[in-house]
């Protein structure tokens, strides 16, 4: 009997050949990646050191495109069963945001179909032309045409699908997604494709919201897919924030739209506004400043000017006052995203951004505790530390003069403190 090293390479990889999975990455289309890595491994502190733990990897990773992986593999040995590996495979297929998980041992092939929540043995593995379109017919895009009836076709057609489109070169912005922001990606341009108009990212600071709507931005306007919406003028978006310093941040992320023979970004700074533009950032400050008439900067956009609109930091800002420039664009699609989860002071939040959504059992083992819409996307803090993406933190408990002898004002007001006394408080 073979160990998993021999049967991977004489009888799995020989059935993924055959049924049109390549191993080379030279075409960039229906391949697949062996011992795929998908998380750096926990970072662990020991003292003042620091190691890391076990990374996730799968065993194959099949790609219709560099862009859109759509199931794992799981391999064991010969002698082992394939079942064995269907649990640890959906594990992976469900990290990954993947409809698709098999196992298998080079003779048994079982699949386990995320749409219906059911498993199958097989004889073969499906081709990549049958996943893609089990996976478009489940997902509602039955418009997309087929992806290998001849090269040249597929070529054509995966440049103008938003979600096959290839991501921003690295050569252009110096780094690849991580694999919870190709989730991320793709369930937003998937809801683009769906009609949605509102759509809620869930993602923990520092792990790179602003790159995410940057991918997606690259997709849908690379891809031709805003464009074809009105052929009569050029797609254009709208970059929100409440703070001029997210707003610079993500006006440099975007550089690689600017591609030397013209600049599409333009920072909103006041009136009149530029009109010229496909790339806009600006704060809500700004957008709320009227001219000598009273009339404010964001009333002087036509109401269609943008097809997207992305809100930063989405929890704090665009509820209040602010509220009217968010309806004032109001027929485009609008893309929140937050690094806070759903809490009672966000409520608001969650009900604009998500109300397009399917409602799910907030605990499906405990259906007592109600119905929620979440977001399209969510990776939380432990998540990311899990992962390694993020760093663990230490605890530093630290002891202040306050709390261990407590603070007399003559002491505080001897070095040169103000003490402010409000009128409703009685001296004693």
């Amino acid at each position: 009997m073979r160990n998993e090293a021999d049967t991977r390479a004489t009888l799995i990889e020989p059935k993924l050949k055959a049924a049109g999975w390549s191993d080379t990455q030279i075409t960039r289309e229906y391949y697949y990646q062996r011992d795929w890595q998908y998380t750096q491994g926990r970072v662990i502190l020991v003292g003042n050191q620091v190691r890391r733990g076990e990374a996730r990897k799968v065993d194959y990773l099949l790609r219709l495109c560099d862009a859109f992986p759509i199931a794992v593999v799981e391999a064991k040995a010969e002698s082992e069963s394939a079942e064995s590996g269907l649990e640890q495979a959906k594990r992976y297929a469900k990290d990954l945001g993947l409809a698709f998980a098999y196992a298998t041992n080079g003779h048994q092939i079982i699949e386990f179909d995320f749409f219906t929540n059911t498993n199958r043995e097989l004889e073969r593995f499906p081709t990549p032309q049958e996943l893609w379109d089990r996976w478009r017919q489940n997902m509602g895009l039955v418009k997309a045409r087929r992806i290998a009836e001849a090269p040249a076709e597929y070529g054509a057609d995966r440049r103008a699908n938003p979600l096959l489109h290839p991501y921003c070169p690295e050569s252009s912005c110096g780094k690849r997604p991580f694999y919870f922001q190709e989730v991320a990606i793709r369930k937003v341009i998937r809801r683009v494709m769906q009609g949605r108009r509102r759509i809620l990212l869930t993602m923990a600071t520092g792990t790179g919201k602003t790159f995410v709507a940057f991918q997606v931005v690259w997709k849908l306007i690379k891809s031709g897919w805003l464009n074809r919406l009105h052929p009569d003028r050029p797609a254009r978006v709208l970059f929100l924030a409440d703070r001029i310093v997210l707003r610079d941040q993500a006006y440099n992320t975007f550089a690689p739209f600017a591609d030397g023979t013209s600049e599409p970004r333009f920072k909103i700074d006041g009136h009149p506004p530029n009109l010229t533009r496909d790339l806009y950032f600006g704060i809500y400050q700004t957008l709320w400043s009227p001219d000598e008439a009273g009339k404010r900067l964001f009333e002087k956009f036509p109401p269609d000017f943008f097809d997207l609109v992305i809100i930063d930091e989405c929890h704090r800002s665009g509820w209040g006052t602010w509220r009217e420039i968010l309806d004032h664009f109001g027929s485009a699609i609008h893309l929140g995203m937050t690094a806070t989860p759903r809490q009672d002071e966000n409520i608001d939040t969650y009900a604009y951004f998500c109300a397009e959504e399917p409602e799910v059992a907030i605990d499906p083992e405990h259906p007592e505790r109600g119905t929620w819409r979440p977001p399209a996307y969510q990776y939380s803090l432990g998540q990311g530390i899990e992962d390694g993406f993020l760093a663990t933190y230490k605890v530093h408990r630290v002891r202040t003069t306050v709390d261990a002898t407590g603070l007399r004002l003559e002491d505080a007001i001897e070095q040169g403190a103000e003490v402010f006394i409000p009128e409703e408080v009685e001296p004693r």
